[in-house]
């Protein structure tokens, strides 16, 4: 088992791995400040810091990046391609059409989660500071 790795080409630096548990492949990492346990078949986790990579860095949250890997690990029954995902807002987009592959899957049964759902993701991507001018 490795402590305090700094892995600088595994992870951006928004991401520390700080346990690793090469057995049954278990990482503890810090993800802006925020500490993250992956069990070794979590591959979401590494796609989900992966596409954050490409975002502005204020744009990168904990609660964001954890709601994207929630999504592609939903994504996994519906693959909806991940088509325009190089930016926060094709991000965003990226997991409205998740949300809606979803709701068409429910026979459009769950009309208050899908809202929900939306609403909740429109709340994570859109945050004001998401979009502020850093220059």
């Amino acid at each position: 088992m490795h402590r305090g790795i700094n892995d600088n080409d595994r992870y951006p630096d928004f991401v520390l791995l700080l346990e690793e548990d090469h057995c049954n492949g278990r990482r503890i990492l810090d993800i802006c400040g925020q500490l993250y346990t992956a069990n070794g078949y979590d591959h979401f986790i590494d796609t989900a810091i992966e596409l954050a990579r490409q975002w502005q860095r204020h744009q990168v949250t904990y609660e964001r990046v954890v709601h994207l890997r929630n999504w592609l690990r939903e994504n996994e029954t519906y693959q909806v391609p991940l088509i325009g995902v190089k930016s926060v807002l094709g991000c965003k987009e990226f997991v409205d059409r998740v949300i809606a592959a979803d709701y068409v899957e429910s026979g459009a049964r769950n009309r208050e989660f899908f809202i929900k759902d939306l609403r909740e993701n429109e709340r994570l991507f859109f945050e004001e500071e998401a979009f502020a001018d850093t220059d």
